[in-house]
C-alpha cells in the first residue's frame, strides 16, 4: 500500500549535499518546462504567484527556484516540515525503509515522488497549469512505482487533481460527526495516521479500523470526530 502526501510549504533550508540534476536527471528534465514559464514571470507578478506580500522575498525565492535543479538535496521526508511531516515524525521511525518507498509526495514543481528522492529547497504553487502537466506525468510514475496496489491519497483538491490512478482510496479526517472536513486542523492527526501505517505495515484498508487517535474513528469510509 502506498500513501499520497502533498508538500508542505515550509521546508527546510538546509542544501543537503549532491547536485540534484546530476542525481536525478528525468526529475530535471520534467521540472524545466515549469522553471522556464516561471523564468518568464515579470517581475511584479512574483508576489501574487508565490503568494507572498514581501517582493523583495518573492524575489529571493523566484531566483532560488531557477536555481534549484543545480542545487544540493535531502530526502523528500526531511526536506518538508510542515505540520503533516511534523507529526510523522520520519526520523524516529523504526520502519525508515518503508516510509521513503511507500509515502510519495506530489510536488507541484517535481511532480510525484517518492519519500527517499533527494529533494532542493523550492516554493511552488499548485497552479491550474501545473496540474494539467502533471497529471499525465504523475499517473504514468504512480502506475510504475504501485504496479496495481492499494494507494491512498490524503491530497487535498488541487493537488489530487494533479494525480489519476485506480485503486485509489480517498480519506478524510471530518469533525462534527462527519458534518465538517478538519482541514488545516487535521494536518497534525494525518501525520499520525500516515506514521500508524508505516510502523503497522498495513496493507488493508480493513485495517484502518485500529487507528484510534484524537477521537478520531474509522466509518468504513473516513476517520470521523463526534
Amino acid at each position: 500500500m502506498f500513501i499520497l502526501l502533498p508538500p508542505s510549504e515550509g521546508k527546510t533550508d538546509d542544501p543537503g549535499e549532491g547536485q540534484f540534476r546530476a542525481a536525478y536527471p528525468e526529475y530535471a528534465h520534467d521540472a524545466e518546462p515549469l522553471l522556464r514559464r516561471m523564468k518568464a514571470l515579470k517581475a511584479d507578478a512574483l508576489p501574487s504567484y508565490y503568494g507572498l506580500r514581501d517582493p523583495v522575498s518573492a524575489r529571493s525565492v523566484h531566483l532560488a527556484n531557477l536555481k534549484c535543479l543545480d542545487a544540493g538535496m535531502l530526502p523528500a521526508l526531511q526536506r518538508y516540515t510542515g505540520v503533516v511531516y511534523q507529526h510523522l515524525e520520519y526520523k524516529t521511525l523504526r520502519q525508515k525503509a518503508a516510509a521513503r518507498e511507500r509515502i510519495l509526495v506530489v510536488s507541484a514543481l517535481f511532480g510525484l515522488v517518492q519519500g527517499g528522492d533527494g529533494l532542493p529547497w523550492y516554493r511552488a504553487p499548485m497552479t491550474p497549469e501545473a496540474i494539467r502537466y502533471w497529471r499525465p506525468i504523475n499517473a504514468s510514475r504512480l502506475e510504475t512505482l504501485a504496479k496495481g496496489r492499494p494507494v491512498v491519497s490524503l491530497l487535498p483538491q488541487a493537488h489530487a487533481k494533479a494525480v489519476a490512478y485506480q485503486p485509489l482510496i480517498n480519506i478524510d479526517f471530518r469533525t462534527a460527526g462527519g458534518a465538517k472536513s478538519a482541514g488545516h486542523f487535521g494536518k497534525a492527526i494525518k501525520g499520525k495516521f500516515v506514521r500508524f501505517l508505516i510502523e503497522n505495515k498495513v496493507t488493508r484498508p480493513e485495517d484502518f479500523k485500529h487507528f484510534n487517535e484524537d477521537g478520531y474513528r474509522f466509518d468504513g469510509s473516513n476517520f470521523v470526530k463526534a
